[in-house]
């Protein structure tokens, strides 16, 4: 492991406070304090030792990874020894219904001649694509009829006036539950500092990491430039999960090739009024 030159320490901790600001702001509205942050951060870099940083041809020890960062050796163990936390009901939930939406929005079948979803019948009359069938494509674990109720009931879907069921948005953003959104978040926040590291060690081709950056612009160019980064992202994001879908299903033909490799692709629009910034 290289170490890191001063100057390059320097600018990674001003990086990471930057990172911090939000994060730590999210977590005293939540009335997490600084001792149960510590305790989680704790916990994390025993578990990114642990699995990260094993030497080729050498077991990984309490006192390798306590060397590494610093946690003291019987707190490693404690921690290594820790039982792995499932995902909540609603972790689940969210993470299915992701998958449902990517589904929806990919298959063929599921989507018009322009790339918009179809109204679905509730259950299928010989072999047409349904509601039903296409949850039971994707899980066998939940029952068509209660992800319904609960889409009906969150506004992701209505019945139109025939009882097709109709997808009211392009993508799966949960109004209503806060676990929900905070399983979205970590994935995709998580992901997206997963490139930077990548990006940053320099050890493969880098990823697509792009933003565009303005200041000086009134509210009103900014309210444009947002309905248009809105309009245009669903579009991309639509087109990338409908190539996605036909890939995977390519893929999931072939018994031959490799299936291990995942994907995340994303964007974001952010606003900020100039004088509430502390950079």
């Amino acid at each position: 492991m290289n170490e890191i030159q001063e100057p390059q320490q320097t600018a990674l901790f001003k990086a990471i406070k930057r990172i911090l600001r939000p994060m730590v702001s999210l977590m005293l509205r939540q009335g997490i304090t600084y001792t149960a942050f510590i305790d989680l951060l704790k916990d994390t870099y025993v578990e990114v030792a642990d699995q990260e940083f094993v030497i080729d041809g050498k077991r990984q020890t309490d006192s390798r990874i306590s060397v590494l960062t610093g946690v003291h050796r019987k707190e490693v163990k404690r921690i290594r020894e820790m039982d792995v936390i499932p995902l909540e009901p609603k972790e689940r939930k969210a993470s299915l219904s992701a998958q449902l939406m990517a589904y929806w929005l990919g298959n063929p079948d599921c989507i018009d001649e322009n790339g918009k979803p179809l109204a679905l019948p509730r259950v299928s009359v010989g072999k047409e694509i349904s509601f039903d069938s296409m949850v039971k494509a994707v899980t066998k674990d939940v029952h068509p009829r209660s992800l319904l109720d609960a889409w009906l009931n969150q506004g992701v879907v209505v019945l139109d006036a025939d009882g097709l069921v109709m997808l009211q948005e392009s993508g799966y953003v949960p109004d209503a539950d806060y676990e929900e959104k905070l399983y979205f978040a970590g994935k995709n926040i998580g992901d997206h500092l997963a490139v930077v590291k990548h990006n940053l060690a320099g050890e493969d081709s880098p990823m697509l990491d792009r933003a565009v950056y303005y200041q000086n612009l009134s509210e009103t160019s900014v309210q444009t430039l947002e309905t248009f980064s809105r309009r245009a992202s669903i579009n991309l994001l639509t087109e990338v999960n409908q190539l996605a879908g036909r890939l995977h299903a390519q893929d999931q033909a072939l018994d031959s090739i490799d299936h291990r490799y995942k994907i995340h692709f994303g964007t974001y629009f952010y606003r900020q009024d100039s004088s509430d910034s502390h950079e």
